[in-house]
């Protein structure tokens, strides 16, 4: 360690510490005249700058090398360029009417979509709010290719083509999370409202976030720093009329040259929901409390900063005990509710070394779970669960750009601790437990021409797994000391010609069974589940091709993937009788399986008021040697109408959506499922801006599930208590920004 740090030391004095300000003006293209208010991030130094009337911009610019920039406004497609400090730059900023035009990046690599070869989907802020969604899953189940597996309103975990749990990484700001996430009751743990952005990345991608991404990564990044020089905070709220749910949210952050810092704070409180034929679901009830904050600083040297986030949400669970013993309808918690308490501390740094970049990242994780079944006793055995997983994780990674290509080298890994309750004995699923895993990789990324990128990379993955199993009631939890290992990879290429792209993404990923997978030996989800001690690794190889068409008022784009799993790792239910409880066993074993479909989606503008969207997700899993996966989703058409303009009378920037949704019969069962019919829901969308004096307002309604509809969708786990999903549900939004110039300091 000491001469790592000696070697570093030495590599980073040779940094040069002098600024050097990057200065440019950006203009609309057709009328040449300047965009007042266009942000301009400069990934790699953590810094934005605004506009002013001119269209200017100066961009003071810690490192000695050119630097890539995001640069966005509203109304305009945002683009990524590279600038440099030896001179003014004009940019010219097209009008944006097509939404699937819009360029995405990746979390990690911050590159735009015409250069990744994987199929990535994204929602922004003001989406989680416009939308009226309840849970970040269920905003996530609007992008094709995307559901989610849900036990109400507040516990919902999402899918990606079929696959969900530990079979997905879930990614807070690049970390990623570890919350006992190997159950669909196990909701991924984050407060979306204090992100820019959520990144959906559909098949795997191990390479560089780590091992079980078989399915795909679900990534919230963070919001970017507060422009340079300003003080900016926003308020959020809403009202939902369904479950008389409250949502506050208030976000604060400021910015100098050097120092950058804010704080997010939402809070959430459901009561029990409706369904369409005005019945309420016992037990639904749910309550969020999140704060997030972060401290940086950036320098010649690189970018230093400390994120702390603190999440204390507590949910209901619907179950045969529950509905039976809750008569009220408010927001108390007293019977059958999951109390969880989540904490993670992280320090991010970007150090500037030659004309490379090192990433040094280290972050703790705790998560603790505990089940509780009745608040009225005094007895302790009130308590059905308590776990408590310590998680310390740590990555570097180097990347260095050299004439066409882009290479990166680095290791991540984490040191994981579950200490379980022993008093709570075969109700905790997972025993005490201690995993290591570590993983290096190498990627290269050359750009062979401005039309085509190829990609490639290796990645190598070690996990090693004890268990600490303790007695409780004869069935003691399985014992393990397991090793597992494994060669991933990836290739891949993008080529642009006129106004055609293709893509074409091949990659392995692997999995090792989960802890709860080995061990398990009690009752969990109401049922007695059986481990298996000897149960192998997953591997996985997908083939992802993408087809996208775009002219100025039309974009087609069309996404097949086909994707073999070799020892998938599922439950079923044996003929077994439980040795506690009622009901049968139910026992973890693998089997090869085959996952495959597609997307398709089109969007047209006929003119720069009115939008026209559809997609279509098809997803079908199966077994190789006969029958189908549980847990598939149904398929999905959904078309979509959008009025906007940019100014109507005093309302500014209005719009008016309506979403219509048809999801088609499931019959493709896997074992002990049930036929699900097909259903179709309508919402509307509606907001603006308005202006009092100086201050702006936006105002937004939603109506999800207009007509009231009563369904039960596959994937919701109160299916099998004859539960409906929500009714129509009525949300009031409203978000003031505002924001301060600060006086420039030294």
């Amino acid at each position: 360690m000491k001469s790592f740090i000696i070697i570093l030391f030495l590599c980073s004095s040779s940094v040069l510490v002098a600024q050097n300000n990057i200065e440019g003006t950006i203009i609309d293209t057709e009328s040449e005249k300047p965009i007042q208010d266009a942000l301009v991030y400069a990934f790699e130094l953590n810094k934005s700058v605004v506009t002013d009337k001119n269209g200017s911009f100066t961009l003071v610019n810690n490192s000695n090398s050119d630097i890539k920039v995001e640069i966005s406004a509203d109304g305009y497609k945002t683009q990524i360029i590279t600038l440099s400090s030896s001179k003014v730059t004009t940019i010219s900023m097209d009008k944006n009417l097509i939404e699937l035009q819009e360029v995405i990046l990746t979390g990690d690599s911050n590159k735009s979509r015409e250069k990744v070869s994987v199929s990535i989907e994204t929602v922004k802020k003001s989406d989680l709010f416009q939308s009226g969604k309840i849970s970040l899953a269920d905003n996530l189940s609007n992008l094709p290719g995307i559901s989610n597996i849900s036990n109400g309103v507040g516990i919902s975990k999402p899918v990606i083509r079929g696959l969900s749990n530990t079979n997905i990484v879930f990614l807070n700001n690049g970390i990623k999370s570890e919350n006992f996430q190997f159950s669909s009751n196990h909701p991924f743990i984050s407060d979306e409202f204090s992100a820019k952005k959520i990144e959906v990345i559909k098949g795997p991608v191990s390479l560089i976030y780590g091992s079980d991404a078989v399915g795909g990564v679900i990534n919230v990044i963070k919001e970017n720093p507060a422009s340079t020089n300003t003080l900016e905070a926003k308020v959020n709220t809403q009202y939902h009329s369904n479950t008389e749910g409250l949502v506050t949210n208030f976000d604060i952050k400021a910015s100098g040259e050097k120092w950058f810092g804010g704080a997010s704070f939402t809070h959430k409180s459901h009561k029990d929901y409706e369904d369409g034929n005005g019945d309420q679901v016992i037990n639904t009830r749910f309550k969020d409390l999140n704060l997030s904050s972060n401290l940086g600083y950036r320098s010649a040297l690189g970018n230093f900063a400390l994120y702390f986030d603190y999440n204390a949400p507590t949910y209901g669970l619907a179950n045969q005990k529950s509905i039976s013993l809750i008569t009220d309808d408010d927001r108390s918690m007293d019977f059958w509710y999951v109390d969880l308490d989540n904490k993670l501390l992280a320090s991010k740094n970007k150090l500037f070394l030659g004309e490379g970049i090192l990433d040094l990242n280290v972050s703790y994780q705790q998560n603790i779970r505990k089940g509780i079944s009745d608040t009225s006793s005094a007895y302790s055995d009130m308590v059905f669960a308590s776990m408590d997983l310590s998680t310390i994780s740590y990555s570097s990674k180097y990347s260095l750009r050299k004439d066409k290509s882009k290479y990166t080298l680095g290791f991540n890994g984490a040191y994981i601790e579950n200490d379980a309750d022993d008093y709570y004995g075969n109700n905790n699923p997972m025993p005490d437990t201690k995993i290591n895993d570590l993983g290096f990789f190498v990627v290269d990324e050359i750009d062979l021409s401005d039309a085509l990128t190829l990609n490639a990379g290796l990645r190598y993955d070690i996990r090693k797994m004890k268990s600490y199993p303790f007695e409780s009631t004869g069935l003691n939890k399985y014992e393990i000391d397991n090793d597992y290992s494994s060669l991933s990879g990836s290739v891949g290429s993008t080529y642009k010609i006129n106004n055609h792209l293709f893509k074409l993404n091949i990659a392995s990923g692997f999995r090792s069974p989960n802890i709860s997978e080995l061990t398990q030996n009690g009752i969990h989800q109401a049922r007695f589940e059986r481990g298996d001690i000897d149960l192998k690794a997953q591997r996985n190889y997908q083939l992802d091709i993408n087809y996208h068409f775009h002219i100025d008022k039309l974009v087609f784009d069309i996404s097949p993937f086909y994707n073999s799993v070799n020892d998938f790792i599922y439950i079923v239910q044996t003929e077994e009788d439980a040795p506690l409880g009622d009901g049968k066993i139910w026992q973890y074993v693998q089997n090869d399986a085959l996952l495959y479909g597609g997307e398709i989606a089109l969007d047209y503008h006929p003119n720069d008021w009115l939008g026209l969207h559809s997609n279509y997700t098809y997803t079908r899993g199966e077994l190789k040697d006969g029958g189908n996966l549980t847990q598939i989703p149904q398929n999905r058409y959904v078309a979509e109408v959008k009025l906007q303009q940019s100014k109507l009378g005093f309302l500014g920037n209005p719009y008016f959506v309506v979403n219509f949704s048809s999801f088609q019969s499931q019959n493709n069962l896997g074992q002990s499922e049930n036929y699900t019919p097909g259903y179709e829901l309508f919402n509307v969308n509606m907001g603006s801006e308005i202006t009092f004096g100086q201050q702006d307002f936006d105002w937004y309604i939603s109506v999800n599930n207009v007509f009231d509809k009563s369904y039960m969708d596959h994937l919701s786990s109160l299916k099998q208590l004859n539960l409906n999903n929500i009714g129509r549900n009525i949300v009031f939004g409203l978000h003031i920004p505002f924001k301060v110039k600060l006086q420039p300091v030294d």
